[in-house]
This record gives structure tokens, sequence and C-alpha cells, in this order.
């Protein structure tokens, strides 16, 4: 009968609409995951120095965009940059969803930095399960005819059963180990333009000593660049004097008068070289 029909049409409306509402709860819980999740960038980031407090230091620019750059070698890369002239100022690092290089340049926006050298190495794909609480109400509708002495009627009705259903919404996320170096150049004229480390104890038993300094980094366009300086040199005197470590090191090279010449022993494949190095002078 049409009334029966009618029925049978609510039925299939209730059912479409707890169906859309369920779908509907799925995405907004979606959406708001990702809409509250602060970036790994922004949350891990430490600060090695403010760059704010530097002096001779080039910060990024009111709109001016940070330039990103890929690594599959951090620590290599890091020190390519320094020997550019450009100074880290703060890392991040973490262990999450991949993020776009659109998260990095927005911490390097935060703190200043021209640039971003970001790392990121697959790790492994989490499994996540959630219990979603949906209404799960059941309503049954009946309908029939009562005859009697009198005539007949026919009757209509439901009842509703009020419930709840668990629905498990599953996803998986790769997970990446990321990293990030900011950097802010550096406008330093440096008087000898090498970046140094105390000797490992694998240095020491190769070279028979536990004396001196390795040179780690030497700048472009330095002085001890002009000289021939290669890094992994062994700096082990200046101007005869011998080289305790790097801090020793150090106090010498600050003794030196800008603008002059000196000479170095460093020990490079084993062999004992003198190089003369003349300072610059401001």
């Amino acid at each position: 009968s049409r009334e029966n029909l009618l029925i049978i049409l609510i039925a299939c409306y209730a059912d479409f609409w707890r169906l859309k509402m369920r779908y509907l709860l799925v995405i907004l819980l979606g959406v708001g995951v990702g809409g509250c999740a602060t970036s790994g960038y922004k949350q891990f980031y430490k600060s090695y120095v403010d760059p704010t407090t530097l002096p001779d230091v080039q910060l990024l620019a009111p709109g001016q965009a940070p330039t990103i750059y890929s690594s599959n070698e951090l620590n290599r890369d890091v020190k390519i940059l320094i020997s550019k002239g450009f100074r880290p100022i703060g890392h991040s690092a973490f262990n999450g969803a991949l993020e776009g290089e659109q998260q990095a340049s927005a911490q390097a926006v935060r703190v200043g930095a021209q640039v971003v050298l970001v790392k990121s190495d697959y790790t492994n794909t989490q499994t996540n399960t959630i219990p979603l609480f949906l209404p799960n109400n059941t309503t049954t509708y009946g309908s029939g005819s009562v005859y009697g002495s009198g005539g007949s009627a026919s009757y209509y009705g439901s009842s509703t059963a009020y419930g709840t259903a668990v629905v498990p919404i599953t996803s998986q996320q790769r997970r990446f180990d990321q990293e990030a170096v900011y950097f802010v150049k550096s406008t330093e004229r440096l008087k000898f333009g090498v970046f140094l480390a105390d000797l490992t104890p694998e240095m020491r038993a190769s070279i028979q000593r536990n004396m001196g300094a390795v040179i780690d980094i030497v700048m472009e366009n330095s002085p001890a660049l002009t000289a021939n300086v290669l890094p992994g040199d062994i700096l082990i005197q200046i101007d005869g004097v011998d080289v305790r470590n790097v801090e020793h090191a150090g106090q010498l090279m600050d003794a030196a008068p800008p603008g002059g010449e000196i000479q170095i022993s460093v020990l490079r494949n084993g062999e004992k070289k003198t190089i003369a190095i003349r300072l610059r002078a401001s």
C-alpha cells in the first residue's frame, strides 16, 4: 500500500542520514587532528644563539623568502655552508609524518634565518586505530488491520531503541626522521679563516701525538684558503710554538698582529709542512 511504501521510504531516508553523519564525523575528526597539529620544525626547534644579538650578520629581511636546500649528508653540507660564510643559529630534529618545505620555511621566517638545510629519512609505517562513538538508534515499523463487529481499522506504528555503535577508524602514517639547520649570513672578515676541532683519540693514535688541533673548515676567500691550508691538516705549531689544543691555538691566533705574516706547521698525510699565511689587516 501507499502507507507501507511511505514507511519504508522514511526508514531508508533515516539510514541514509545516519550513514552520512558517520562519514561527516570521520572527515571532521581528520580535519581537527590535522588542523591542531603543530609543525615539528617549530615545536622541536633548539636555538644555538639569538641572531639579533650577533654583530656582523645579515638576518632574513621582511618579505624575503628563505632559501631551502635538501641534504643527504647533513654534517658535510653544514660544513660547506659554514665555509661559504653562513653561521648556524639553531636546528630542529623530530620523527613524524613527512612535512613539506613550507613548514621549514615558516620556522626560518620566525627565527630570521636566510638559509635552511633540511634532511629526511624514512623510518617506518605506523598504524593507528581510534574508536569513534556514533549514535546507533534502531527504529522498528509495523502496520496491520483490525476487524470487528463494528467494522475494520488499519494501524501504523513504530518503536525506537537508542544505543551507541563503536566504529574503529584505522589509518596508516609513513614516518620520517626529519632535521633542519638554520643559518644567517656572516659579514665578519676573519683574520685567519679556519675552524678548528680537538683531536679525537683515533687521531692521536694515528699521528702518534697528544697535542695539536685539526683544521675542520677552511673559509672561502680567507688568508688560510689563499695559503693552501686544507681541511684535515693537523695544526701543530704557530710561529714555532707547539699547539696544545683548540683553545690554545685560538689564543695564539688572537695574539698575531693583523696584516702580518705568520708561519704555521701542519701534519698532512703524516708529513710535516710549514705554511706562511699573510693575515687580513681588518
